[in-house]
């Protein structure tokens, strides 16, 4: 008889020393604990678990502290944290799961709302179960995604940061990012769709209407000293000079600011774009992957997991329990009079258009620098 995969309780409870024998499920089968992992997973019976985590600052902090807690629990799960930008990993994602179905590059992970929404397009992620989440009864409907493809541990925003030494002079808008006192001193990550977003809104244009936004890029691209595609990058190239001013995300531009980079945050007069952060686990797990990383999932969501990550990543936490510290909840992003302004993004149409988007980004903004 062909053995069944062993499930995540009896692995969780099993001792290291005991592993190996074959063991009896509820179902009276016998269980396989020598299942391999997607990067190898030993006969020992212990399971790899890799977690995608944002490359950069403090975003791999709580993920790296929280894989300690849990393997310390728990002897026979080994976690790897996997940390690359989503602009740069998800291809790689994408990549393993066209060539290796079975063998996902990453088990799970924290991806922004655009990849998310990708991946939903990819057929990437492992649709939840919100009502066998213990701990998603705390998380409020904002972070819950309408198909329950992940769920939400935390929100961030994308407005202005700027270095405080070269400009005397905050900006207060959108439109300072392509005004010509910044020309040549503006740095963008590649393929930064949202300033054309922004500037076709405030053109006449809007999200499923981005030619006003082309248009003005096109004539202004010459703003633009340099494009980065990871976050220490991006933070170099604001402390030293070479570029001034940058759309940013409210976390990262604080993290800059934490490590010493002279920078600030500003919400734009129009509003920040709110980005919630999602939780997804992915196609390809194994049975006892996938158990293993719902486990770890609804771990996450704990008030204990998501404070750090609200205070690492520096965003609004999922968890209604979590409170913030006064050193947060002082800051612009947090007040809420800006929180009441944050501009929603239809993030399915962003998927839908992000291939068209990347080739005008390349015609008219990169042909153009």
């Amino acid at each position: 008889m062909r053995k069944a995969q062993m499930s995540r309780r009896s692995l969780l409870g099993a001792a290291a020393a005991a592993a190996a024998l074959p063991l009896l499920s509820a179902c009276g089968g016998e269980i396989d604990t020598d299942t391999d992992a997607p990067d190898g997973g030993t006969a020992s019976g212990k399971e790899t678990i890799t977690i995608f985590a944002f490359l950069g600052n403090r975003l791999a902090d709580m993920p790296k502290a929280f894989a300690q807690d849990y393997m310390s629990r728990h002897p026979n799960v080994d976690i790897k944290i996997y940390e690359d930008s989503n602009a740069v990993g998800y291809p790689k994602i994408l990549a393993a799961k066209q060539a290796t179905p079975d063998k996902p590059l990453v088990n799970m992970g924290f991806f922004n709302s655009q990849i998310s929404a990708q991946g939903d397009l990819d057929g990437t992620w492992n649709t939840l179960d919100y009502a066998a989440l213990s701990n998603a009864t705390d998380i409020s409907d904002t972070f819950r995604r309408p198909n329950s493809n992940g769920i939400g541990i935390g929100a961030d925003q994308i407005g202005i940061v700027y270095n405080t030494e070269n400009i005397s002079t905050p900006p207060a808008g959108w439109a300072d990012l392509w005004d010509d006192r910044h020309r040549g001193k503006l740095t963008l990550f590649d393929y930064w769709w949202q300033v054309v977003f922004m500037a076709a809104r405030l053109n006449g244009g809007s999200l499923s209407n981005m030619d006003p936004g082309w248009n003005l890029w096109r004539e202004k691209a010459g703003n633009i000293r340099t494009l980065v595609t990871a976050n220490p990058e991006w933070q170099q190239v604001l402390s030293n000079g070479t570029a001034d001013i940058t759309s940013c995300w409210n976390g990262t531009g604080l993290q800059f600011k934490a490590d010493g980079a002279p920078v600030d945050y500003v919400v734009p007069a129009e509003g920040a774009i709110a980005v919630p952060v999602y939780l997804q686990t992915v196609q390809g797990n194994s049975d006892n992957q996938q158990e293993i990383c719902l486990d770890i999932l609804n771990e996450m969501l704990a008030p204990k997991w998501c404070q750090m990550w609200a205070e690492t990543a520096v965003q609004a936490p999922a968890n209604s329990g979590v409170t913030l510290p006064a050193d947060l909840a002082g800051l612009p992003g947090f007040q809420q009079a800006n929180v009441d302004k944050l501009i929603s993004v239809d993030w399915g149409l962003v998927a839908q258009q992000n291939a068209a988007w990347r080739s005008r980004w390349d015609a008219d903004v990169k042909a153009n620098i």
